[in-house]
């Protein structure tokens, strides 16, 4: 049904992608840019961070036509009543809430961003084996929960503060993803692996796709995938108890 209402204008469909391959280039151009001034950055040579940037990209094409549809006007029902809609039906309001709808044509960014990372491992000419696909794989689902879990934790603040809006916070966090952690300095690399789980994301991932020494990070965003969809949850049964229904 998402897809029949997109494709009513086709030419979205264009417009789309042709975006989705400018964004692409123009962070390319400025790794590109980056590494003629330099070898290596945080010890990332230029094909391993165009990898890293296409994982990335992956990420975030999976969080723009599966989450942002649904949690971007989220606080909206809460204040106007429309979440008791949600409420009625007889499956988990976190899920109807987060995952009831999407936008199909940003799909085509995960795809990019797949071919995108095949590059990236040809230019850093490495050899990837099977094992490191697979952990790759798994470290994506891994990093594709925690992406959801925490901006649907985010949105569940709406509960305690109807009024507060952190969705440019959030997007501004997710843009350190981008770049490996390793080029931030200490208590900021800190944070963003240890508190706020940025570096799951995109840089953990790619690290053991080029690297499967480092294979021992998979159980790690496992658990963390699974610690954090548990806060989640429990972060929305508490909202629930607070939330007054419009029609109550």
């Amino acid at each position: 049904m998402s897809l029949r209402r997109q494709i009513t204008f086709r030419a979205d469909l264009v417009f789309e992608l042709v975006l989705t391959v400018v964004g692409l280039a123009a962070s390319i151009a400025a790794l590109g840019m980056i590494y003629t001034r330099t070898d290596t950055l945080g010890g990332w040579g230029p094909g391993e961070a165009i990898a890293l940037l296409g994982t990335f990209q992956i990420i975030t094409g999976l969080r723009t036509a599966f989450v942002e549809p649904n949690l971007q006007w989220f606080g909206k029902q809460v204040k106007e009543g429309t979440f008791d809609a949600i409420l009625t039906q007889p499956a988990p309001a976190i899920f109807l809430a987060s995952l009831n709808t999407c936008a199909p044509l940003a799909l085509g960014q995960v795809g990019l961003g797949a071919i995108v990372v095949a590059y990236g491992v040809h230019e850093a000419s490495v050899s990837i084996t099977p094992a490191g696909v697979a952990a790759w794989l798994a470290l994506l689902v891994a990093a594709t929960v925690i992406m959801w879990a925490t901006r649907a934790l985010l949105a569940a603040l709406v509960f305690w503060a109807p009024e507060l809006t952190l969705d440019v916070v959030y997007d501004s966090v997710w843009q350190f993803a981008r770049y490996p952690v390793d080029i931030y300095q200490r208590p900021l690399r800190m944070l963003l692996t240890y508190v706020l789980p940025v570096a799951f994301l995109a840089t953990v991932p790619a690290r053991v796709l080029l690297d499967t020494g480092q294979l021992v990070a998979v159980p790690v965003s496992i658990g963390l995938a699974i610690g954090s969809y548990l806060l989640a949850h429990l972060a929305w049964q508490a909202g629930l108890r607070r939330y007054t229904s419009a029609t109550s």
